[in-house]
């Protein structure tokens, strides 16, 4: 901004002192834009992993073989969040299983141990580096979920 001008031609011109607290503010406008684009890249890059539940089988009143396939990120471990309801929708086996970090691409057979007979059970979700975000366990008031286990090896 030249201030060899005297203030009437500064005036005429329309050349006004910017005040600091405009320049503050559209200074940190642009550092939330250039934050957010660069969240959006990151998360765009780092897709979370998806599962698709293949088959499960009811081997007895205690388990069910849940066959699912899981695509990720293998540079990371995974968690995945899988459960078993009965006839009446409540929850019989629940179980939070890490998967080590390995390939890509796996087909997992887990043998989920339940309170009693399962009629339906389900992938709940799956996240790299944490836990995912999904409904907890719903059992019945007084039980308590079986053992189960804890990790798959993803080599």
């Amino acid at each position: 901004m030249p201030t060899d001008l005297t203030p009437a031609m500064q005036e005429r011109y329309g050349i006004r002192k910017r005040s600091p607290w405009a320049v503050a503010g559209v200074a940190l406008l642009a550092l939330a834009f250039v934050t957010l684009i660069g969240w959006i890249t990151w998360r765009l890059a780092t897709p979370a992993p998806q599962t698709q539940l293949v088959k499960f089988t009811v081997n007895s009143e205690t388990s069910v073989s849940m066959l699912f396939d899981l695509q990720r990120d293998g540079k990371a471990p995974t968690t995945c969040v899988l459960r078993a309801r009965d006839i009446r929708h409540v929850d019989v086996g629940y179980a939070r299983v890490q998967i080590t970090p390995g390939r890509d691409s796996l087909r997992i057979t887990y043998p989920l141990a339940t309170l009693a007979r399962a009629t339906s059970a389900e992938v709940l979700g799956c996240a790299n580096n944490g836990t995912p975000n999904v409904d907890p366990p719903q059992f019945a008031p007084g039980t308590v979920n079986p053992p189960q286990q804890t990790t798959i090896d993803g080599r």
